[in-house]
């Protein structure tokens, strides 16, 4: 994995500066930017702070597909649930959800 290419992708997607992921993440200006001009790979504290202001976690980021999806504490909060049912109670769950979307929309 190029730590930097997948930063930097990470940051352009956000349409954010090197300035602004310095303001959020606490890291000095001149530090990212020669992390990003270099290729320096950051240290996994300066990482872990870029991932935070970036609005992902450290291990989402490492994560090898492309998709990264960061849940809501709400979202967080039923799937914990959610996981706690049994298999037919779930079943039942998803049934429901898909009745009150419209199956088009979670499928």
């Amino acid at each position: 994995m190029d730590v930097i290419k997948k930063l930097n992708a990470l940051r352009l997607e956000r349409n954010m500066s090197v300035y602004r992921l310095s303001e959020l993440s606490g890291i000095n200006q001149s530090t990212l930017a020669n992390t990003f001009s270099r290729g320096t790979v950051p240290s996994v504290e300066n990482l872990e702070k870029m991932c935070d202001a970036l609005g992902i976690t450290l291990a989402q980021f490492f994560m090898t597909d492309e998709k990264i999806v960061c849940l809501t504490d709400d979202e967080e909060e039923l799937i914990t649930h959610y996981r706690k049912l049994s298999e037919q109670m779930r079943k039942s769950i998803f049934d429901l959800l898909l009745n009150m979307a419209g199956e088009h929309i979670l499928r």
